[in-house]
């Protein structure tokens, strides 16, 4: 699901609700091939018979703790396609199948993963399960200070209030039943 908005003859994306560490922070012109800097990072929109990707060029990353991330996606790549669209309109009515399976299905990301991610002035961060993981992008020489690391039970309820103001009535308890790294 994306917003496209047509401003004097250009159109632009304006919200994708990307999420991650591949969320765009400003509107980008919809033009096929052309870099588009931001805080995040290059952003570009290709197109292809019709079919629309949205590209990030990588930046190197620094670890400083390393061994904590053996799950940590460390992509390889130059560039990596994020999302694949077409400029077809649709009614919202056709996300709710999809967005009742992702909030039920015993396979969906959402249902094995207690998720919560946050954008902050200058990156994202993210706890997923006892995972904590935050991104200061641009931190150094066009690279991306990445820091991860796993929270004991008790260091729940001060993280979530800490670092993303949260406070919940009863005790959070989290999930992370799949070996997928989201970050």
């Amino acid at each position: 699901l994306l917003l496209k908005v047509v401003l004097g003859d250009k159109p632009y994306i304006v919200d994708g609700g990307f999420g991650r560490a591949y969320q765009m922070w400003q509107p980008m012109e919809l033009i096929s091939g052309t870099d588009q800097p931001q805080t995040p990072g290059v952003f570009r929109f290709m197109e292809e018979s019709g079919v629309w990707y949205l590209e990030k060029v990588k930046r190197k990353q620094w670890v400083p703790n390393q061994s904590v991330s053996t799950s940590h996606n460390m992509e390889k790549e130059d560039c990596h396609r994020i999302y694949l669209f077409t400029l077809q309109p649709r009614d919202i009515e056709e996300f709710r199948a999809c967005n009742a399976h992702l909030q039920t299905a015993p396979d969906s990301l959402f249902v094995v993963k207690s998720i919560c991610s946050l954008q902050t002035t200058d990156g994202v961060r993210a706890l997923v399960g006892w995972k904590l993981t935050e991104i200061k992008y641009n931190y150094k020489d066009n690279t991306d200070l990445v820091e991860i690391s796993i929270l004991a039970d008790e260091e729940m309820e001060k993280t979530l209030k800490e670092k993303f103001n949260i406070t919940l009535d009863k005790k959070f308890v989290p999930i992370n039943t799949s070996r997928l790294s989201l970050f």
